[in-house]
């Protein structure tokens, strides 16, 4: 808009004569001028890449301006999020949130962000599902395979996570409590050393996206004994359910959601929610994360609902988490 028709508005607005939202609507065509960062709190070549990778590179044609990825890996995503939540809240950097950053307070609590309050919704992007594999070498069939031995030998099990306060993690603790059996937690900083070391038979169990895990599935280098749901999954229709091997609390997928600092004018939120949106209705889209076993989100995929979902999660895992079953993180847990 031009200086003078800028000037002629702001008298209309002070006049009563333009409602506020036609300068709203202005300044969110305006929207964007310049690149926009997409922090990702993990390191690359995992399933939080991958997806924010993709998620990019369809956000730009709606954009008209190439979206920059930003590793800003450790303590299961808190750093990348508290660095976004930091940045200046003009609509330029964006975070790939999910349920790790909602319970951070209790796994991590010397941090000084707060990520309901410092981060604002703008829509879910995905959901996954989980899948607990071993080495294929394993003598482990299934999973009444694994829980026998690790009533054999407490304590003498290990389950490898992305780093301590993701889903991975939290699985692996209420497998434990729902089992009731002892297992050594391994954590990383990220899928592909725990993949290694389960591969390489030094970790005994891994609870991960099945989206990371297929390949290697695939590949014959693990075996896949339950996918952590309710129904099985089109990419691995002979592996059992968790609810079918007898632990229904365990159907637990993963989420994803596109975040913004808090403070982000509403008009550019509303644009960010319309491109997600336009993003995941592309054809194209939708073919790559089928095959990658990524699932949609409901629809209407609005930044309320999204808030909505943070609040249940958060409220449900700090109840959880602070019954005496999982200690916080130890003191280098920021370290990258």
């Amino acid at each position: 808009m031009q200086s003078w028709k800028r000037e002629l508005a702001a008298i209309a607005l002070l006049a009563g004569m333009v409602p506020s939202s036609a300068l709203g609507q202005d300044a969110q065509s305006a929207y964007p001028q310049r690149p926009l960062t997409l922090v990702l709190g993990y390191p690359p070549g995992g399933n939080n890449d991958f997806l924010g990778r993709l998620l990019a590179r369809h956000m730009e044609g709606h954009l008209g301006q190439k979206v920059i990825i930003d590793y800003r890996p450790g303590a299961a995503s808190n750093i990348g999020a508290e660095a976004a939540a930091r940045a200046t809240p003009d609509g330029y950097t964006l975070y790939l949130g999910g349920r790790p950053n909602t319970i951070h307070k209790v796994i991590y609590p010397d941090f000084k962000y707060d990520f309901a309050r410092d981060l604002a919704p703008v829509g879910l992007v995905a959901t996954t599902t989980y899948v607990m594999v071993v080495d294929n070498a394993a003598p482990i069939a299934n999973v009444q395979d694994f829980i026998a031995l690790a009533k054999a030998y407490p304590g003498g099990l290990t389950c490898a996570s992305g780093g301590t306060g993701t889903t991975d993690h939290l699985l692996c603790e209420l497998l434990q409590r729902d089992a009731r059996i002892a297992l050594v937690h391994v954590p990383y900083r990220g899928s592909a050393g725990a993949f290694n070391d389960v591969m390489g038979g030094r970790v005994d169990m891994y609870i991960t996206p099945l989206a990371c895990a297929l390949p290697h599935i695939r590949a014959g280098k693990l075996r896949a004994i339950a996918v952590m749901s309710n129904a099985r999954a089109s990419a691995l229709p002979q592996v059992p359910t968790i609810a079918e091997t007898g632990y229904p609390r365990l159907a637990l997928g993963a989420w994803y959601a596109l975040m913004v600092p808090a403070g982000t004018p509403p008009p550019v939120v509303a644009r960010l929610n319309g491109v997600i949106n336009k993003a995941l209705a592309d054809p194209v889209l939708q073919d790559a994360m089928t095959h990658h076993e990524y699932g949609l989100p409901a629809t209407p995929n609005t930044p309320e609902s999204l808030g909505r979902l943070i609040t249940e999660e958060t409220e449900r895992w700090t109840a959880i988490l602070t019954r005496p079953n999982l200690a916080p993180a130890p003191p280098d847990a920021r370290l990258p």
